[in-house]
């Protein structure tokens, strides 16, 4: 609607999205509390999809993981709303995460990893009823008009998911009946894994940030021991310091531990006769 009533962002450069408008409405700010200190550092808990299609690592942590909310740094300002109405915009999130139809309660074969071979979009569930039973598709987001500001972009039709689901479950049950074709791909990956250059990039470029920042703190600290610096400048910035470090070596924790991982998870080949027994007993519902 403020789209289509050419209402102007703040920058009055760039179009209204629908998570613009959710971190409006979730912003204490408004009602008069702002807060700072609501995400932090941390090593990154997923792969994204463009990260995947490119078999890529990730080149940094993000800072999008919130904090628990007592953590939050809580400070006064003019409140443009009240308190009362800026509890009706959570109590109504809050009920969307319960009753939305996007919430998933019987998860399929392929949500979340199909990627729309015309337009690059992913696919996501959808559903319609018939006079017999409900259906499910796999839809691709270029084709919604609504999510794009001049229409929709893609014109390729939705997907049956039990068709879908069949067709790649009954290929995945003929690749493992050849354990051939198996152990080449796992040997494959796993030599990968073991040279992998972005992992080893990474590492690289953590132990670097390490080192400065350790260079970083021992300066503060000689610095103030020559009587270049007070006790109160020193406790200012050497907080910060030792943050940026406990999260580098953090990530550094979580890429060896996920270099372990894939390494243990690639021995599939010691037990995979084992493995194609179950597989051949799996039905997709």
């Amino acid at each position: 609607m403020l789209n289509q009533r050419q209402i102007p962002t703040r920058t009055g450069t760039t179009r209204w999205e629908r998570s613009t408008v959710w971190g409006l409405l979730r912003n204490p700010a408004y009602c008069g509390r702002a807060c700072y200190g609501k995400t932090e550092l941390r090593p990154r808990q997923r792969i994204t999809r463009p990260l995947r299609q490119r078999n890529g690592m990730a080149s940094r942590n993000s800072a999008n993981h919130e904090r628990q909310r007592q953590d939050w740094i809580e400070i006064a300002v003019p409140a443009l709303i009240s308190a009362e109405t800026f509890a009706l915009p959570q109590e109504q999130l809050e009920q969307n995460k319960r009753h939305s139809p996007r919430r998933t309660l019987e998860p399929s074969l392929l949500q979340g990893m199909l990627v729309c071979e015309r337009c690059g979009y992913g696919l996501y569930r959808t559903s319609t009823q018939t006079s017999a039973r409900r259906l499910y598709y796999y839809r691709c987001i270029g084709s919604d008009a609504y999510r794009h500001l001049k229409g929709a972009v893609c014109e390729n039709p939705p997907v049956r998911q039990d068709q879908l689901d069949a067709a790649v479950w009954a290929e995945i049950v003929r690749l493992l009946e050849d354990p051939k074709i198996i152990q080449e791909e796992l040997n494959r990956r796993l030599e990968a894994a073991r040279n992998a250059d972005p992992l080893k990039w990474r590492q690289e470029q953590l132990h670097r940030d390490h080192a400065r920042l350790s260079k970083g703190m021992d300066r503060l600290l000689i610095a103030y021991q020559d009587g270049l610096m007070s006790l109160e400048q020193l406790r200012s910035r050497m907080p910060e310091l030792r943050r940026q470090d406990q999260a580098i070596q953090a990530e550094l924790q979580s890429l060896e531990t996920a270099a372990a991982d894939q390494t243990k998870y690639l021995r599939l080949v010691e037990t995979l006769g084992n493995f194609r027994g179950r597989m051949r007993h799996v039905r997709i519902p």
